[in-house]
């Protein structure tokens, strides 16, 4: 297999952290699909449930980048613990996004997910909603397949850990979306509370976590937080600007202002009209992230970008995240891994934090 490179600061290197996950990600794919019924199968469904499971089986089969099932199986292995063992689990880590993204889409009332039109956009709101309650259950029965080869001690520890995990995800999510129901600017701390609860833990600290758990390794699930929150925080902050900024994601660009996230890059802005002075922009900023989607237009869109470009939010947002990756490799060194493992979660970070650019 050809190994990856990336260019980060004007250097070409080779990417370890991506070479890990491509090495692996054939065989989470695998094990995923062993649980999802072929085309074959699903061809024979009778009384329409063809289409049924179309909609089930339609975002694994877009497949994502695999970041937190690779997260999964790297802890497991920086912790001297067998991979091949922590493949079923790295296979639930990845169906818990892919239903949550269903059940996100719908939510933000998203147009596109990994290049192609989201599912509701495809089937309507209740049909798509069905299908990711489907996945759910599904990856339920991955977990509870771990039975078989962990014991049933081992295998509840980390059927516990993926729901507490996905609470404390609820929760983030519920912190987001309210802000965008009820409106008002947050403040940057409760920004920061609500990405540590849905991206920090889910993204980051959980996959660790449940990696270092399969492989034995209780001593490194304390440290992993301080290194995941921080980790954490500038993966949301980069994605944030990712959506305003970037091309290449595969996602609506500027999806983030007709949705009215409270993103820091808003925060930012808002910060500066005061600072200026600027009345008329702030009245304006702070009345469109009341409204809804369909309120808003693409004009509103390029006006906000422009005042984020007037403001200097595009540079000083990307500061932030590289502030808060410096600030996870820190805390890493206290994180009891292997140095083969380190290393590659070093890479990790470089690239969660220069993805797509």
């Amino acid at each position: 297999m050809s190994q990856i490179y990336d260019t980060v600061d004007g250097e070409t290197k080779e990417s370890l952290f991506l070479n890990f996950v491509i090495n692996n990600r054939q065989a989470v794919r695998d094990e995923i699909f062993k649980f999802l019924p072929s085309q074959d199968e699903i061809a024979k469904k009778k009384f329409g449930l063809n289409k049924h499971w179309e909609m089930v089986i339609d975002y694994p089969k877009r497949g994502g980048k695999y970041v937190r099932p690779g997260l999964l199986l790297l802890s497991c292995q920086a912790s001297g613990g067998d991979i091949s063992k922590a493949i079923t689990a790295a296979a639930a880590m990845e169906v818990s996004e892919d239903w949550l993204l269903i059940h996100d889409d719908f939510q933000d009332k998203s147009l596109e997910r990994r290049g192609s039109p989201a599912l509701q956009i495809l089937h309507g709101d209740a049909l798509a909603v069905n299908a990711g309650d489907h996945l759910h259950l599904i990856m339920w029965k991955i977990l509870l397949a771990n039975h078989e080869f962990m014991g049933c001690d081992l295998s509840c520890l980390v059927a516990e850990k993926m729901e507490k995990i996905l609470q404390t995800t609820c929760e983030g999510q519920y912190l987001e979306l309210s802000w965008t129901k009820y409106g008002g600017i947050i403040s940057q701390e409760e920004y920061y509370e609500m990405v540590d609860r849905k991206t920090g833990w889910y993204t980051i600290i959980g996959p660790l976590q449940l990696g270092a758990i399969i492989a034995g390794n209780e001593t490194a699930l304390e440290p992993l937080i301080k290194f995941g929150h921080n980790l954490g925080r500038a993966f949301q902050i980069h994605d944030d600007w990712l959506n305003v900024f970037s091309l290449k994601t595969g996602k609506e660009l500027g999806g983030d202002i007709l949705e009215g996230k409270r993103t820091l890059l808003l925060l930012h802005l808002v910060d500066k009209l005061e600072e200026v002075g600027d009345a008329e922009n702030l009245e304006y900023v702070k009345n469109l992230f009341n409204l809804t989607r369909e309120e808003k237009s693409q004009a509103d869109v390029d006006r906000i970008i422009v005042l984020y470009e007037k403001h200097g939010c595009r540079e000083w947002v990307r500061d932030q995240a590289k502030f808060f990756a410096d600030e996870a490799l820190v805390h890493l060194d206290n994180v009891p891994y292997s140095d083969d493992g380190k290393a590659i979660l070093k890479d990790a970070v470089d690239f969660i934090v220069n993805r797509e650019l």
